[in-house]
């Protein structure tokens, strides 16, 4: 069985995804809010690449029925409702609303990622959730990590590492083959055990504490606070429906 980490975007090959299960890792934030958005009752997410595609799609959807959220350079997109901080995903305002995101980071890796048969979005705030749902469809997944501006992000690859682990474990029958990606990130997250205690020494970490939003980096450090597995098909996120009982 294939288990792959790829550590940046730059790494993934679109026609090599065809059968795989792809896990899109922007923990520090955009998979993280979306966790968090769902969870809380949006009705769909639609993340897109660029501004002036929000808005248009937005306005395409009716703007009532629409919530915008996303960041440039960690800080919220002027005319957005919302931005990329995790706790603005309140059921209060985002309950039977539809989200159309964009983001620095994340969105780009999802649209990437679009190519597997299936995409998932993963974080440590759903941490088990993916797991899970790795370990019972007994796929080989790819897990993406978004990192920042294209390049490595050193808290997408330590959750990545983590995952890789912990659904080794839940699968201890299966020969895994490794790439040098998974190889890597196993590797730091043993360096990194603890998300809160890393992050501040990141760079997305640091550009985020110093837009005022330190309090997101305690959020996004939480392990397991949502079972919710979002899915994207078809250009937008919802979640994964229970796996009927046998």
């Amino acid at each position: 069985m294939r288990l792959d980490v790829l550590l940046t975007p730059g790494e993934l090959v679109p026609g090599e995804l065809a059968d795989r299960t792809v896990v899109v890792l922007d923990v520090l934030r955009a998979s993280t809010s979306i966790v968090e958005a769902l969870a809380n009752g949006a009705r769909t997410l639609y993340p897109v690449a660029t501004i002036e595609e929000a808005i248009r799609l937005a306005n395409t959807l009716g703007r009532d029925q629409v919530l915008l959220a996303g960041e440039r350079k960690a800080l919220p997109i002027e005319g957005f409702d919302l931005g990329n901080s995790p706790a603005e995903f309140t059921a209060e305002r985002l309950a039977g609303r539809m989200v159309v995101m964009s983001t620095t980071n994340g969105t780009l890796a999802l649209a990437a990622a679009s190519a597997g048969s299936r995409v998932v979005v993963g974080s440590w705030l759903n941490f088990q959730a993916v797991v899970d749902d790795l370990a019972r469809e007994g796929v080989e997944p790819v897990l993406l990590c978004a990192g920042r501006d294209r390049a490595f992000g050193l808290e997408d690859a330590v959750c990545a590492g983590q995952l890789a682990a912990a659904v080794m474990a839940a699968r201890p029958d299966d020969a895994w083959e490794l790439n040098d990606g998974a190889r890597a990130a196993i590797a730091l997250a043993v360096a990194y055990p603890d998300p809160a205690a890393m992050f501040p020494e990141t760079a997305a970490g640091r550009g985020i504490m110093d837009a005022g939003l330190e309090a997101d980096l305690a959020f996004c450090a939480q392990r397991d606070l949502r079972t919710v597995l979002p899915v994207l098909q078809d250009r937008q996120i919802t979640i994964a429906q229970p796996v009927a009982a046998a």
